[in-house]
């Protein structure tokens, strides 16, 4: 078989060129390449050394195909928002990389236990339960479709606000009500006719219902410019139904601290708490969300360890080792406890696992065994910074756990 030299010559320039490519591969610029992060934050009056520092054979373009060097912060003094750049080899293409422009936020850390008293946008179906008629077990709730973890909103329109009134306004035995709910974050429309038992009585729908869910966590902190508030760094669910609670209105009260339950393995402990109608309110909740529970203070708290307040932390500015956490596990206030950060995970969004932490604390161990329910929102600090808010612990290992960024519950306390 012949080939032409114009064969031979694509293909030898193919093999030089990929000789090439696997030479440069073993420079040590292709490895700050391969480190360089998709996403970059900078701030408003500094520039982006890890972006320029790869110099030649390498070339950096901005969105509008223009060649960038030296620092961001002529091109993005006045920007708002972020700006993409193209790293490219010989012309080439490579890598996209996100600048963000941020500015620096400050944070009055917590740590305090707290009580939190949410109410539901709606009642909450926690069960469904059979009445006696004449023909046998029925359930009218269960015959309309309603199911468990369902959130009743309206009845013929008007808008429910607790079980009481959902009650009077079902109360006529053998007539059918138009029902409002919200189904896994879905809006939909039921017929409920309610029936009466065979022994007589009241109209029964057949069904049991909660509007109100309580309990012990621990505030994470609050923006010192807005008072804007985040918490637990997880959602309020109902504890029968395992749903997200939808918030109507909610407060976050003192709570004081009786007692701890030791976590062990497979079996989490307990901080124990105590609040009523007559604690201080510390906040108001508006918003329940699987990252948090959210809201303003209605009083600037002062944080005993860091009483200046704290930076926010950003997502590449936080390492795996020394850190700490504050938490309340007694009535002597907000302590300050050692841990470790022994995993990080790159999240270019959103999402509530993002390290892993270890307690190395030995006083905390002792008292606690570690992480245990109620440290929920517990801030983790590191290097003088807000990194992060412990969500959950590890049932077979209390002495771990994990953060959310304090970055993305910062960003959800200003929606």
């Amino acid at each position: 078989m012949r080939y032409s030299s114009r064969s031979v010559g694509l293909k030898s320039a193919g093999l030089i060129l990929c000789a090439l490519i696997t030479a440069l591969n073993c420079l040590p610029r292709f490895a700050e390449l391969r480190e360089l992060p998709n996403d970059i934050y900078v701030d408003r009056d500094n520039g982006c050394d890890a972006l320029f520092s790869l110099g030649a054979p390498f070339s950096v373009l901005d969105e509008t195909g223009v060649a960038v060097s030296g620092d961001l912060s002529e091109t993005l003094g006045n920007r708002e928002g972020d700006a993409s750049y193209v790293v490219r080899l010989f012309g080439i293409p490579i890598k996209q990389v996100n600048v963000h422009v941020r500015d620096e936020v400050y944070v009055m850390p917590g740590g305090e236990t707290v009580g939190i008293s949410l109410y539901c946008d709606g009642v909450l179906v926690v069960g469904l339960g059979d009445i006696t008629t004449d023909s046998g077990a029925f359930s009218p709730a269960a015959a309309a479709g309603i199911k468990a973890g369902d959130v009743i909103q309206t009845v013929d329109g008007t808008r429910i606000e607790s079980v009481s009134q959902l009650v009077n306004l079902c109360s006529e035995t053998g007539r059918t009500y138009a029902i409002g709910l919200v189904r896994g974050g879905e809006s939909m429309s039921v017929n409920l006719t309610p029936r009466q038992n065979e022994g007589g009585g009241n109209a029964s729908m057949g069904m049991w219902v909660r509007e109100s869910s309580a309990g012990i966590g621990t505030l994470s902190f609050y923006v010192m410019s807005t008072l804007r508030f985040g918490a637990l760094g997880h959602a309020v669910t109902d504890a029968d139904t395992g749903t997200i609670i939808p918030a109507r209105e909610g407060e976050i009260l003192q709570a004081d601290v009786v007692g701890i339950v030791e976590g062990k393995q497979g079996m989490p402990g307990e901080i124990k708490g105590t609040f009523g109608i007559m604690s201080r309110r510390l906040a108001r909740i508006e918003d329940n969300t699987e990252f948090g529970v959210y809201g303003t203070m209605t009083q600037a708290l002062v944080n005993p360890v860091y009483p200046e307040g704290l930076p926010l932390a950003y997502p590449e500015e936080i390492t795996t080792g020394e850190a700490s956490i504050l938490a309340s596990i007694d009535n002597g206030g907000v302590r300050e406890y050692r841990c470790e950060i022994v995993k990080i995970y790159q999240q270019p969004l959103t999402e509530s696992k993002g390290m892993v932490i270890r307690i190395t604390d030995e006083e905390l161990i002792s008292k606690a065994g570690g992480i245990v329910q109620g440290m929920s929102g517990s801030p983790i600090i590191q290097n003088g910074r807000l990194v992060g808010a412990v969500t959950h612990v590890f049932i077979n290992d209390p002495l771990k756990g994990y953060g959310i960024y304090a970055l993305w519950m910062y960003e959800c306390s200003n929606h």
